[in-house]
């Protein structure tokens, strides 16, 4: 896959900016939907290798910089109770990464747009999806897998994963604490697959490094709103948020 910096023009500079400041305030108020953002808004003026490509630094940046929010020992907890989870999407991303070149997502999105939407709409209304305790270690177990074949196959995780979250009432810093655990381990094996795939080469990386700054600056100005969201209003954003993803990726299922 070939780029260069030179055959940008004025219209990739706007989005190139634009987007992803728009992705990280959004993921500063909800703790996601970055990659989604990204995704959909440089898929317009770039291929859908290309844009997958331009995200995964920023995309490791900005899960950092939300779990290092907290002191180290939350987030070690937040590891160990999220351990399943974690580690399940991790090894299921790597595994199906490099298929994204080969597979079509379009099965996929509606597979994961659907549900999503739904089950969103559904809280949005006032059902409060309640999973129950002997229940929750095998619900990470399949979170896990279908989240990480998501994001391996298309870029997807975060909608399941936040659902997931959601089932089991935690409040929102450990929803947004557990999200940047989640996301940051499997940002680095994002990274690390896609260099086996070589959708990550030397020719993309200065832009994917280059859109870090956008980011950084959408993701701060985003925590601030986030730091004045009461936990019940968090939670209504962040199912706003995943109707917008459940539509999205059902839109992207249909065209």
């Amino acid at each position: 896959m070939e780029f260069g910096l030179s055959e940008i023009n004025i219209l990739q500079v706007f989005v190139l900016v634009f987007v992803p400041f728009f992705g990280g305030f959004i993921k500063g108020v909800t703790g996601f939907g970055f990659p989604m953002i990204m995704i959909s808004g440089l898929g317009v003026v770039f291929d859908p290798e290309l844009a997958v490509s331009f995200l995964l630094f920023a995309l490791l940046v900005v899960n950092a910089l939300q779990m290092f929010q907290f002191k180290m020992d939350l987030i070690l907890k937040a590891f160990a109770r999220y351990f399943r989870i974690t580690v399940t999407l991790c090894l299921c991303l790597f595994v199906s990464s490099p298929l994204v070149l080969t597979l079509s997502k379009s099965l996929l999105f509606l597979i994961l747009g659907l549900p999503i939407t739904v089950i969103a709409l559904l809280q949005l209304r006032g059902w409060k999806m309640r999973l129950p305790e002997n229940y929750q270690k095998p619900g990470e177990y399949i979170a896990g897998i279908i989240a990480g074949f998501g994001g391996g196959f298309a870029g997807v995780w975060a909608p399941l994963v936040v659902t997931y979250l959601l089932s089991l009432d935690i409040g929102k810093r450990e929803n947004i604490l557990a999200q940047g655990v989640i996301y940051s381990a499997g940002s680095v094996i994002l990274i690390i697959a896609h260099f086996n795939t070589e959708v990550l080469n030397y020719q993309t990386i200065p832009m994917s490094l280059l859109l870090i700054v956008p980011s950084i600056l959408g993701l701060f100005f985003g925590i601030k709103v986030q730091n004045r969201l009461d936990s019940d209003r968090f939670r209504q954003c962040v199912q706003v948020i995943l109707v917008i993803a459940g539509l999205n990726l059902i839109v992207r299922g249909l065209w």
